[in-house]
């Protein structure tokens, strides 16, 4: 069971880390993100884990602040959850009987090594928002957009920076 109540996707911590929130200059984000954590807003899965360590880059700040200041309970074991394991054959089901998308996206949607369709398996499971910068592209035949596929399963999804307006000050202290 989780707690948290937004499954955060990979490229929000990516494009964080290369972007907007780089750590030399926005440690605050990040330490928002560990307090948001502790008070159950925010957490993902293990697949987003194995999404931020499939790079090359062996000093990266993400892949060490990942290891070193996340908790344990921030990636939930979604592979362990009969409940999910099972929502998750129903996604992969979805994705399959769509015609409008290519096999080229369905191929890449159901690589079981990412995090695409656990989250939103994950999320419906247990009613939680997911958090990503995809957005919708419903008319899209070379790729299946969380946004799309979360929506075929009641799930909601919004953007980090809708995430912080709910829930963070202009300086990064919580807003509960």
């Amino acid at each position: 069971m989780i707690n948290y109540k937004y499954l955060i996707d990979s490229d929000i911590f990516i494009q964080a880390k290369n972007f907007h929130y780089r750590f030399s200059f926005c440690k605050s984000f990040w330490e928002w993100m560990l307090v948001a954590h502790h008070s159950q807003i925010v957490g993902t899965i293990d697949k987003v884990k194995k999404e931020i360590f499939r790079g090359t880059d062996e000093n990266d700040e993400l892949k060490e602040w990942t290891n070193t200041l996340l908790p344990s309970s921030f990636f939930y074991a979604e592979s362990h959850d009969i409940a999910v394991m099972k929502q998750y054959a129903q996604v992969m089901a979805w994705s399959v009987a769509h015609q409008q998308y290519n096999l080229t996206a369905k191929a890449v949607f159901a690589d079981h090594d990412r995090a695409d369709a656990f989250l939103i398996a994950t999320a419906s499971v247990y009613g939680q928002t997911i958090v990503s910068h995809e957005a919708s592209a419903p008319s899209s035949h070379k790729s299946i957009k969380i946004p799309d596929a979360a929506n075929a399963f009641g799930v909601r999804t919004i953007t980090l920076y809708d995430l912080l307006t709910l829930h963070a000050h202009g300086n990064f202290d919580l807003k509960p």
